[in-house]
């Protein structure tokens, strides 16, 4: 679903039959959505781009074969990075041995496709800054403990933000804050980072299944949130918590 910060109305992305979203994510001028799908054939979860509002067929990009998985979008439109491992897949801690995703790109015409990283562990949910800055989550193949990494130019900065069982990055719109989700078993906490040199600010807590995802990103001013608790969205204002909408409620 997407959801229009500005009305608050929510809007359901039909993909055409046969396709559907393993995860999901709309360019920024909110024309493309970039998905990806388990393929049989290949036997494992390959990427493609859709033209959402003029409806035509979904087009394969980036490798035909090997894992691909949490796609965005460049602030500029022009390329996707997505986690991907070109021979083999799954998730952190269920995939073969060996099959670590590194962070890939490619042009959003399916040419391009490269490589930036190459060192031990998965490379999971790139988010950009406004000023192209990418944050992402590392892993040595642990389902608990992870950190967070920027990577400027092209290249991973040294030194993680900030460590912990946590994941969903994305930053502010003034790209000086980054909120995140920390887990303990049921239990999730928004957090919000703003410097190393101060721990981040826990905003809210509630709980949420293992295997859910809160999809925490911030509102178009920076000072609210919108978030997803199994079954409903919920927008966070300073402390305060609105049940927005339930996701079978959309038509």
């Amino acid at each position: 679903m997407a959801l229009d910060v500005a009305t608050k109305k929510p809007e359901r992305i039909r993909l055409p039959p046969p396709y559907w979203a393993t995860t999901l994510a709309i360019s920024p001028d909110g024309q493309h959505v970039v998905f990806t799908m388990y393929e049989e054939g290949a036997l494992n979860d390959l990427m493609y781009r859709w033209e959402w509002r003029t409806k035509s067929a979904p087009v394969r990009i980036g490798n035909n074969r090997g894992f691909h998985a949490d796609p965005v979008v460049s602030p500029d439109g022009q390329w996707v990075y997505f986690a991907h491992h070109p021979r083999k897949g799954g998730p952190p801690g269920q995939h073969d041995e060996s099959a670590n995703a590194q962070l890939y790109r490619v042009r959003m015409d399916g040419t391009g496709l490269a490589a930036l990283t190459d060192e031990p562990g998965c490379h999971l949910r790139p988010a950009f800054r406004t000023d192209g800055e990418l944050v992402y989550v590392h892993t040595l193949c642990s389902v608990t403990t992870k950190t967070l990494h920027l990577m400027r130019e092209g290249q991973p900065a040294s030194g993680a933000l900030v460590s912990g069982n946590l994941n969903e990055p994305s930053f502010a719109p003034d790209g000086r804050r980054l909120v995140y989700v920390e887990r303990e078993a049921s239990d999730a906490t928004l957090k919000e980072w703003t410097s190393a040199k101060r721990p981040p600010m826990a905003l809210h807590k509630f709980r949420l299944s293992e295997d859910a995802n809160a999809r925490v990103q911030y509102g178009t001013t920076g000072r609210e949130l919108y978030f997803q608790d199994e079954d409903s969205v919920l927008h966070l204002a300073g402390l305060k918590v609105t049940r927005l909408f339930s996701i079978a409620s959309v038509p």
